[in-house]
């Protein structure tokens, strides 16, 4: 993946989406756990993507995303570490049928609508304020890919701080009909791969 220069690149979002601009005084990181209402900020962390999916890519700095290159990443990650999930919905499949499983689901999704993506979402980048919103952080691998990248690391990280049943505003927020479900099961997938 390639890593776009922050500096550079975050005056370019920051011009177009509000949760690209500079985290405000006194917001909270959901790195921290954040001790407010957690649907709503499900629902502003799903508001803040609905916003950056719908910016027009024409005249994008950034780079693709190949979600073929990032399931080639999650193959070298499985097999170095020879990863088993021990809880979730994985529990208990060998990682090799992962892996046939992540092929066969990334060879039927054929293309799909190209978005900006921040494409390296973790808890560290979430930060809520109570007035201001919410902010993401660490823009160093935004690229042009499939929303649902996105989207599957943003409902993992809160499924993994707040439970999942914050997933669903997260979900309306975004708008459910602009989520694929075949597509999301396959990133899900992917996602999981790359952070376990």
């Amino acid at each position: 993946m390639t890593v776009v220069d922050e500096e550079c690149h975050g005056g370019w979002l920051a011009d177009r989406v509000a949760a690209a601009r500079p985290v405000s005084e006194g917001a909270m990181c959901l790195a921290g756990g954040i001790p407010v209402n957690a649907e709503s900020i499900a629902r502003s962390f799903g508001s803040a993507l609905a916003e950056l999916h719908t910016i027009s890519v024409d005249d994008c700095p950034f780079p693709a995303l190949d979600g073929t290159v990032l399931a080639n990443w999650a193959h070298a990650r499985v097999e170095a570490a020879a990863l088993t999930a021990a809880d979730g919905p994985y529990r208990g499949i060998a990682p090799a049928r992962l892996l046939d499983i992540l092929d066969d689901q990334m060879a039927d999704l054929g293309d799909a609508k190209t978005v900006i993506v921040h494409g390296s979402l973790s808890a560290s980048d979430v930060w809520f304020h109570p007035e201001s919103g919410l902010s993401l952080t660490t823009w160093d691998h935004v690229g042009l890919g499939d929303c649902h990248l996105d989207l599957a690391m943003g409902a993992k990280l809160l499924g993994d701080t707040y439970g999942y049943a914050v997933v669903a505003p997260f979900f309306e927020a975004y708008d459910l009909d602009r989520v694929d479900a075949v597509r999301l099961d396959a990133f899900q997938l992917l996602v999981h791969l790359l952070t376990t």
